[in-house]
């Protein structure tokens, strides 16, 4: 079978689904509205490897295909976003921080049960705060949690790097600023080998930014698919060494159709990009 070229499949980008209002947030009114409009336009959520797949020409998805990401792994995303997804049947990627993961019991309910007394979760703001001071728990996700959502089939995770730094700024010499990154992806790879036991290829940058020889280096621990906060399009055959994503905001269905029609074509979604990147 041949596989249309020009087909797209846009990405999708959130951090927190949350109540508390704040930066790269969006309530769980409104998630649940654009997560609805996605399962009732049907829309078939990719999981990492399908997306994977798609990028290097071998896998021809559904002509509405997306891939459903979130950045960090906030606690807020199993407490909110995950009985949403699941309900709706459709699956999503974290990408988690692995070094602001603890232990500990699980906060979440099993199965789509109802939490009457949900588990406390904090702004953007707060969390940031939080990380900080190094009082990571009360914001994020546990690794029992992440085995759980896992496990249901819904969510899968992969890596938001081990310490989410920002190294070309904290380290000007380029020789000990590689070995640095080059050191931290290999933590969070092997993290998430020896805690869910699987070897993770799909990485999101911090913040998005990557030197030109950070590529090399994730390539060389074993990350194959690496993820920007730039718009654009992905197309089958496309590049997966600088995958864009679209960055949600606090709006509802309406919104989403009109940006996903804008990157579902070639045409519309590269100019648009350009105009929203420069």
């Amino acid at each position: 079978m041949t596989l249309q070229t020009n087909q797209m499949v846009p990405v999708l980008m959130y951090h927190h689904v949350s109540p508390e209002p704040g930066g790269v947030t969006v309530s769980p009114v409104v998630f649940e509205e654009q997560m609805a409009y996605l399962a009732k336009a049907g829309y078939q959520a990719l999981a990492a490897a399908e997306f994977q797949s798609f990028l290097a020409g071998q896998y021809k998805p559904a002509a509405r295909s997306i891939l459903i990401t979130f950045d960090d792994g906030y606690l807020d995303n199993g407490v909110y976003a995950f009985p949403i997804l699941e309900r709706l049947g459709l699956r999503a990627v974290i990408f988690a921080v692995t070094g602001w993961i603890g232990d500990g019991a699980t906060r979440l309910q099993p199965g789509n049960a109802d939490q009457s007394h949900p588990p406390r979760v904090w702004s953007h703001r707060d969390c940031k705060a939080a990380i900080l001071a190094g009082n990571t728990d009360g914001i994020m996700l546990r690794w029992s949690e992440m085995e759980q959502m896992e496990a249901s089939g819904v969510v899968e995770f992969h890596s938001h790097t081990h310490r989410h730094t920002r190294w070309d700024l904290d380290h000007r010499n380029a020789g000990e600023r590689d070995a640095l990154v080059e050191e931290d992806l290999r933590l969070s790879r092997d993290t998430l080998r020896s805690r869910l036991g699987k070897s993770s290829e799909h990485l999101a940058w911090p913040w998005g930014h990557a030197e030109p020889s950070y590529g090399t280096l994730a390539a060389r621990v074993g990350f194959k698919v690496l993820y920007t906060t730039r718009r654009g399009v992905n197309s089958a055959g496309g590049s997966a060494q600088e995958v864009p994503r679209i960055a949600t905001k606090n709006q509802g269905k309406h919104w989403l159709s009109s940006v996903l029609w804008i990157y579902r074509h070639s045409l519309p979604g590269r100019i648009y990009s350009w105009w929203e990147n420069r």
